[in-house]
């Protein structure tokens, strides 16, 4: 479970607001963003796309930045997270970005996947494993905060399952979800075929009466 390292972004401050000029943005290969945190006034940035794009492939929402924008004849430097990313409702591609200054000497809640590693013994028996919630919410300080949460699940047999509350985590990283909250469990074959049924015949719609 690897701490974050900061990605360096640059960043330019951006003169204008509104639709249009964030339309004429776009057709650039830019997005426009806004910068904003407790200790600072709101701050309009412009965003080479292509670059941002590459940080969430590799990195996720969760990737811990520093913001380096220039502007003004000046430059400033950020520490920040993604607080909210806006993507077209169809194209799926960025259209704005927020970004939250933090504080390295202050905490922050952060919602991380789970990785579910080794080969559970119950599968080895002829179980199916099946992964419960893929996320939980943590806090730590932002130097400490994992990209994600690994749990070894070779030791569940049939019928077992792990839950949020044994997940053991690196020093400074609290779990904030709810501790009996399912992440993996091991059913049996019968057990998956008899969900499916249930599924299937919820599913059917009541013969209606011919007119």
């Amino acid at each position: 479970m690897r701490a974050m390292q900061a990605q360096t972004l640059e960043v330019t401050m951006r003169p204008e607001v509104g639709k249009q000029a964030a339309r004429r943005l776009r057709r650039q290969g830019k997005l426009p963003g806004i910068i904003y945190g407790k200790k600072i006034a709101n701050l309009a940035v412009i965003i080479p796309a292509r670059q941002l794009e590459h940080i969430l492939a590799t990195e996720g929402e969760n990737a811990l930045l520093k913001l380096v924008v220039s502007g003004d004849g000046q430059n400033k430097e950020f520490t920040a997270v993604i607080r909210e990313v806006q993507r077209h409702p169809l194209k799926g591609n960025l259209t704005h970005v927020d970004f939250y200054q933090v504080s390295m000497e202050d905490k922050l809640r952060a919602t991380v996947p789970v990785i579910l590693e080794g080969e559970a013994r119950g599968v080895k028996e002829g179980g199916i494993l099946q992964h419960g919630v893929r996320e939980i919410e943590i806090e730590s300080l932002p130097a400490d905060l994992p990209e994600s949460i690994v749990v070894d699940v070779s030791h569940l047999g049939v019928g077992e399952h792990l839950t949020v509350g044994e997940i053991k985590v690196p020093a400074g990283v609290k779990i904030l979800s709810e501790p009996d909250t399912v992440i993996a469990t091991v059913v049996t074959t019968r057990a998956v075929e008899t969900e499916t049924e249930e599924e299937t015949t919820t599913g059917e719609s009541p013969a209606q009466p011919a007119e």
